[in-house]
């Protein structure tokens, strides 16, 4: 894996316990949601 891949996939794990964050805070689902879209979006963008 190279360096590029370890920060996409580094980017995607901090987005998901972000999300997780954003639920224990309160957050509304929308919030979460679209947080956790930003993830899928990296996922479209890179190859695997």
């Amino acid at each position: 894996m190279n360096l590029t891949d370890k920060v996409v996939w580094a980017e995607i794990k901090l987005k998901i316990l972000q999300s997780a964050m954003m639920i224990n805070d309160g957050y509304s689902n929308e919030e979460v949601v679209t947080h956790l879209l930003e993830a899928v979006e990296i996922l479209d963008n890179t190859q695997p």
